[in-house]
């Protein structure tokens, strides 16, 4: 009888947080002009993932849709997703991010995480 009763995927935390480009695609479905923002990643998961950026997009009354483009390991990963949650820390604000994965690449990820946690980069939550 299996006694795991996990609902949500495990999440990774990277030792060292990684920073990266995060680019606003749209507010409210209206496109934003392309200019990268400076992001730096904590964790990851399947299906989201926590970052912080120095901008306050309020995801409470704005549906943001956000691109990434992330070299965690030798090989690149262009995600998209949607900001879900935020918090102001010391002034930067924190945002759970709720990752799009089209069909076609939905293994690269988790490949991806176990290559990390073989290398000792992230740690399983």
């Amino acid at each position: 009888m299996n006694s795991n009763r996990r609902t949500e995927p495990f999440r990774y935390t990277l030792k060292e947080p990684a920073t990266f480009d995060l680019h606003i695609l749209t507010i409210n479905g209206i496109p934003v002009p392309p200019k990268p923002v400076s992001a730096v990643l904590y964790d990851i998961s399947r299906s989201g993932c926590r970052l912080s950026i120095p901008l306050n997009v309020n995801p409470d009354g704005n549906l943001v849709r956000v691109g990434m483009e992330m070299a965690l390991s030798s090989e690149s990963m262009y995600l998209e997703g949607t900001l879900k949650w935020y918090k102001e820390e010391s002034d930067t604000f924190h945002y759970g991010i709720q990752l799009d994965i089209p069909e076609t690449d939905k293994d690269r990820l988790p490949k991806m995480l176990r290559t990390l946690a073989g290398e000792g980069k992230i740690l399983v939550r």
